[in-house]
């Protein structure tokens, strides 16, 4: 194994251009796939269902009528607003979902060239390239691009925004503030589809912050969020006939999480965690009395079930983060029977391996620390574990982990690029992460 990580720094060396060229031809081979996955093997316009049908549904609404309606405000609009605008173009008919599938691919393509990028300023060229050719390859998140789901079009805006923002801290002047305004644009974007993605927005407005107190970067970004996670707030409180926020989901779903919820039914919808349903657990919940966007209601109920279970209620908690790993299938592609088997096998093997990154990562933040030298790879660990957040406070699901592999497989890429590639020589390291 020593020898061959020393073939590989003498092919490779410190020169970037070698690793550059590598990062690139697995995001265009990654990104072939994605729209053959799309356009030939898995459109998504024929998996128009459930979630993915709720997505389709409300955008040819609101191309056809220009009307909302009062169940427009339950899920964060980002994702029917996107549709919508396609159906806008193309006709809300069988020309719009082509169109929409098209986006979907070019969507999932850009998120590995945007991670790439993203790691090129936090991590070691080499890191970056093997980042690049991880996620391009990263079968949950390739196959999710086959359904009309928020996750393809989140992921790429905030590692857009992401990398823009990181980008705007490394820059001055006018540039630096029109970075900033980008990461903003970008990341209020990705918000409108997946509001947990707020504590990551958070992140990098800290990194700002708590280094330099660049408060003209931190205007321009918060400038950027607010045009449009303000437009999604206003977009759902017309819907809604009152003030409300980006989504009126979180009720529910904190219900789902703080209890044993197999099912859950209440007037215009019913729900439950893929988790549950494939392993069989949970009680079926029955309120006719309240609309499923009775937050209030839901909060209490899910209140309710953690003072009952106290100290025990850790257990639960901890049972969400397995739920998270590796205790079921990716929803949707667990209703497929050709995808059920190597999803299932995907999500244990990273459930596996991620301790082991994790503990890697710790050693090489600790080297860096004691040679008084920066770490990209904490950047890069704070956003993956805002991840845990989602199953604390909501439920534990790799679906709604997937986005967050992207992190935790550019660790891995430090991992083995700090261990098999920059050993040698030693002062190329340090030449190589400056």
């Amino acid at each position: 194994m020593r020898e061959a990580s020393r073939r590989a720094w003498e092919r490779f060396g410190p020169d970037p251009r070698r690793w550059d060229a590598l990062a690139l031809a697995a995001i265009v081979a990654g990104a072939v796939f994605r729209l053959v996955w799309v356009l030939v093997l898995h459109p998504p316009f024929d998996y128009v269902y459930s979630d993915m049908g709720g997505y389709v549904g409300r955008a040819m609404h609101l191309v056809e009528t220009g009307s909302l309606e009062r169940y427009d405000a339950f899920y964060p609009p980002g994702v029917h607003l996107l549709l919508a605008g396609v159906f806008k173009l193309f006709g809300p008919d069988r020309a719009g979902l082509w169109a929409g599938a098209v986006l979907w691919g070019l969507l999932s393509a850009a998120a590995p060239f945007f991670m790439w990028r993203l790691a090129r300023l936090l991590l070691t060229p080499a890191a970056a390239s093997l980042t690049a050719l991880f996620t391009a390859a990263w079968p949950l998140h390739a196959t999710s691009a086959g359904y009309f789901l928020s996750e393809t079009p989140s992921l790429a805006f905030l590692l857009a925004s992401l990398w823009a923002g990181y980008a705007a801290a490394r820059s001055q002047g006018r540039r630096a503030v029109a970075l900033a305004a980008a990461a903003g644009l970008l990341g209020g974007a990705a918000v409108t589809m997946r509001p947990q993605f707020l504590l990551n927005l958070a992140l990098l407005a800290a990194a700002w912050l708590l280094g330099r107190r660049r408060f003209r970067l931190l205007a321009a970004f918060s400038a950027g969020c607010a045009i449009l996670i303000g437009g999604a707030v206003v977009h759902n409180s017309l819907a809604a006939g009152k003030p409300t926020g980006i989504s009126e989901n979180s009720g529910i779903t904190f219900f789902i999480g703080q209890c044993e919820v197999h099912t859950v039914r209440a007037n215009q919808g019913q729900f439950g965690p893929p988790p549950a349903n494939q392993q069989g657990r949970g009680n079926i919940y029955i309120f006719p009395d309240h609309e499923v966007w009775d937050q209030g209601f839901f909060f209490r109920k899910g209140l309710e079930c953690i003072r009952e279970d106290g100290w025990s209620h850790a257990r639960l908690w901890g049972r969400g983060v397995l739920d998270l790993l590796w205790t079921s299938v990716i929803w949707p592609q667990a209703n497929e029977q050709d995808l059920r088997g190597p999803m299932r096998v995907t999500n244990v093997l990273y459930a596996i391996l991620l301790p082991l990154i994790l503990l890697g990562t710790a050693l090489i933040v600790r080297d860096r620390r004691r040679a008084g030298l920066p770490s990209g790879d904490l950047v890069l660990f704070l956003h993956l574990a805002t991840v845990l957040v989602t199953a604390f406070v909501f439920f534990g699901d790799p679906r709604f982990r997937m986005p967050y592999d992207f992190f935790g497989l550019a660790l891995l890429a430090a991992v083995l690029s700090d261990t098999f590639v920059h050993r040698w020589p030693s002062s190329a390291v340090d030449s190589a992460r400056a």
